[in-house]
């Protein structure tokens, strides 16, 4: 556990967290890098320059070149429970194919994207309310909590390989491409509109539905067991209570 420099690469609360719990960890100074996508460019000069350094990629979109990955020991938080949902949105992709549960995976970092051996995984048990915005706050709090076994076990190499299989996304996937389907049952639609529910947090854009040949974007909605009641753009709201069957 000799290393030239360690280094947090991230950005707010989960990587701020975490080089204090590194820096308590190691007994040392622990530098952080604020990752922003404008930079990344920088970052293959830079990262594909270092050797022999400890690398906690925490909450960053950064990919790591070869180069980086052979010369260097990286972790990572990725935010589902893999082999599922690798790449980006997991917590939206996993609320929208109403899986049973989610959590979160510190692996280690390989050549190839979110494939890298497990340090230690977290389960957070889905409900039928909860949302994305919620279940990545959950997530980020699991995150942080489980950081520091994620550190015991990268020290004492224990780790496991990952299943194969899992899928996929990539930036620009997002469920049904936005789209509000009205003939899908109401189990889905809550599903899709609890996806793509990001509140104030506008890392998504807002879920869309096309009627009379025009688009409206869902600003919010209502959702119980007797009706749906979406609030749209141009002022629209339209109100469902027919149950409707899945295509």
């Amino acid at each position: 556990m000799n290393f030239e420099k360690i280094i947090i690469l991230g950005q707010g609360r989960v990587a701020k967290k975490c080089q204090e719990i590194a820096s308590e960890f190691f007994k040392t100074k622990i530098d952080y890098i604020e990752s922003k996508k404008e930079n990344f460019k920088d970052f293959n000069k830079f990262f594909n320059g270092l050797k022999n350094c400890f690398i906690v990629s925490a909450n960053s979109f950064y990919i790591f070149k070869k180069e980086c990955v052979l010369n260097n020991s990286i972790i990572n938080y990725h935010n589902s429970l893999l082999p599922k949902h690798k790449g980006v949105n997991a917590h939206v992709f996993c609320i929208f194919d109403n899986d049973e549960k989610s959590g979160i995976t510190w692996h280690k970092v390989d050549c190839n994207i979110d494939t890298g051996d497990i340090l230690v995984q977290g389960e957070i048990i889905l409900d039928k309310q909860i949302t994305s915005l919620k279940l990545l706050n959950l997530q980020h709090n699991l995150a942080i909590n489980t950081f520091s076994k994620a550190l015991t076990n990268f020290k004492n190499n224990s780790c496991f390989k990952q299943e194969m299989g899992g899928g996929w996304h990539k930036f620009k996937d997002i469920p049904n491409d936005g789209f509000l389907k009205l003939s899908w049952s109401k189990e889905k639609i809550s599903s899709f509109l609890r996806a793509m529910n990001m509140g104030f947090q506008r890392s998504l854009p807002y879920a869309k539905i096309k009627l009379f040949e025009k688009e409206y974007e869902v600003l919010f909605y209502e959702l119980n067991e007797k009706s749906l009641i979406l609030h749209l753009s141009d002022d629209m709201k339209i109100s469902i209570t027919k149950e409707k069957t899945c295509n």
